[in-house]
């Protein structure tokens, strides 16, 4: 037999090895992706089902509005109704919430003071989608979350001694607002401040 020919079944074994890799792939890349499924589909009834205990998670309890408003620096305005409050920890940071309803005059009195000169408070451009939620935001509450909102909607950042007022220098921490007027004549304030140092905690 000369070096050029094949010995008899060889092509044959070569093809059905071949034939046996390329099934072998494709199961191993099917368990692959059921593997991967399978976890997403785990987490997603692991979110769907999360207990009231892990929903009310690193939230502290015995917080009110004036501890809040007091912890944040925020004097609120006496006509306010309305008022909700909440105190969220972890290992990274804490995070005040505070939000109430006034009217819009009222509302635009109390926001002025904490503008730097000459500053404008923003629109919602990018809003989030209605029904979004974050482990540390006002639907703990019972609230849409500000960021859905976009008609009547103003937002802005203040940080203490920013603007030369005695409500800027009350500030002890910086805090993101957003003032909503839900119906004509009508605003209800939101007010979060994020803090890398732990918050105190309200008295029991």
């Amino acid at each position: 037999m000369s070096h050029s020919e094949v010995p008899a079944g060889a092509g044959a074994r070569k093809g059905s090895w071949r034939r046996r890799l390329a099934v072998g792939t494709a199961v191993f890349s099917g368990l692959c992706i059921l593997g991967v499924l399978g976890t997403l589909l785990m987490v997603m009834y692991w979110l769907h089902n999360l207990t009231e205990s892990q929903k009310n998670c690193c939230w502290e309890q015995d917080v009110t509005p004036e501890w809040t408003a007091n912890t944040m620096g925020f004097q609120v305005p006496e006509t306010a109704t309305d008022r909700r409050a909440g105190l969220h920890t972890n290992v990274q940071y804490d995070v005040a919430l505070l939000a109430f309803t006034v009217s819009t005059a009222e509302a635009d009195r109390f926001l002025q003071p904490l503008l730097r000169e000459g500053a404008q408070m923003a629109r919602n451009r990018h809003p989030e989608k209605q029904g979004y939620t974050r482990s540390d935001g006002f639907s703990h509450f019972g609230l849409p979350e500000p960021e859905t909102f976009t008609e009547g909607m103003r937002i802005t950042s203040v940080c203490p001694r920013e603007a030369k007022s005695p409500e800027s220098e009350a500030l002890r921490l910086c805090a993101k607002i957003h003032a909503h007027e839900f119906q004509p004549g009508t605003t209800r304030i939101y007010l979060w401040a994020g803090s890398d140092a732990p918050l105190p905690k309200p008295p029991n």
